[in-house]
């Protein structure tokens, strides 16, 4: 189900629709003539706080802005039984859209069928659940994993004198990227027997817990050749547990990430060795960009759901690094 849910489509629209995507003139004409000014979105994260989201936030309100529709934000704050609360609630108050970032497959799922079945288009953001909806903006998770993987055969596999041994540590087990890095990243170590994953175990997205993971898994596999973390906050943590073992030189730590610039810090300080960036200011921008057309009435061919895939950045130490390739708030 995640794989066809996370194929790419092709977004037919109107030329109606996508003549009143380009009608940037001023925010006034376009709010004229979009039909979309006093609309209602609610954005449902798993947490704000964080760059990830809040880099979101900002780039969804500067085009309800142009537009003239409303964005608010609920904040789950990290808490499940609350996001799902609040999301009954925001069904309840019928806004024409909804963006949700699932913290797990199914979490979600009953909600988002029900919010699509009464009218509301949703909008899934990073996260997939195992719901389709109107539509998806977000990283291509199995892309990452597969790449990030053949690096690490690269680095640690046949030939390169090192162990083989490599820690994944995912934030949840159920969360959509883990579930989908997770299969890719098997897939490719499954045809390379040297490679051994030693744990995998997930973080819960706290740093300290992911930092407790790795010094216990140090202890154990002091040869330990490469981590691999499922979002560089919390992979943070691991990558400061190597440096406390003085392992930065010897363990490499790869990590997945909205690249802002705390993770180009952390590469500059050995923190994190490899990044790839889904770019969250990129995705707020492309996420307002759907919102504009969804409240507009675009929808997806035969029903089907629009996805737009984030394009990807590799972050790392050496001659193609520059703080360029990460953004501010």
């Amino acid at each position: 189900m995640l794989n066809k849910l996370g194929r790419r489509l092709c977004i037919a629209l109107s030329a109606a629709v996508i003549g009143a995507c380009g009608l940037m003139s001023g925010p006034e004409t376009a709010m004229a003539q979009s039909g979309i000014a006093g609309k209602k979105v609610i954005f449902v994260p798993i947490s704000m706080g964080i760059s990830l989201t809040e880099g979101w936030a900002r780039r969804m309100r500067e085009h309800a802005a142009i537009y003239g529709y409303t964005i608010d934000v609920r904040d789950a704050a990290f808490n499940t039984g609350v996001m799902s609360e609040l999301l009954a609630k925001a069904i309840s108050e019928k806004p024409d859209l909804l963006v949700v970032h699932n913290p797990t497959v199914q979490l979600l799922s009953r909600q988002i069928k029900q919010a699509e079945a009464e009218g509301i288009k949703v909008l899934q953001i990073n996260l997939q659940s195992n719901q389709p909806s109107s539509a998806f903006v977000g990283a291509n998770w199995e892309r990452i994993g597969r790449e990030i993987a053949e690096d690490i055969v690269k680095e640690c596999g046949k030939d390169s004198g090192k162990s083989g041994k490599v820690a994944i540590i995912p934030g949840q087990l159920t969360a959509a990227d883990s579930v989908m890095m997770n299969d890719a990243a098997f897939k490719v170590f499954e045809r390379h027997p040297e490679i051994a994953v030693v744990s995998n175990q997930a973080s819960d997205w706290e740093p300290e817990k992911a930092r407790q993971i790795t010094a216990t898994v140090l202890q154990q596999h002091p040869d330990l050749c490469a981590i691999f973390g499922h979002w560089d906050v919390h992979t943070m943590g691991a990558g400061n547990a190597v440096k406390d073992a003085g392992l930065e030189d010897k363990v490499l730590v790869y990590a997945t990430g909205g690249g802002d610039s705390v993770a180009c810090k952390a590469v500059e300080d050995k923190v994190l060795d490899r990044v790839w960036s889904y770019d969250a200011d990129g995705q707020g921008r492309d996420a307002g960009t759907l919102i504009d057309l969804l409240l507009q009435g675009a929808s997806g061919p035969d029903g089907a759901m629009l996805s737009l895939e984030s394009p990807m950045k590799i972050i790392k130490a050496g001659d193609t690094y520059s703080a360029d390739l990460c953004w501010k708030m």
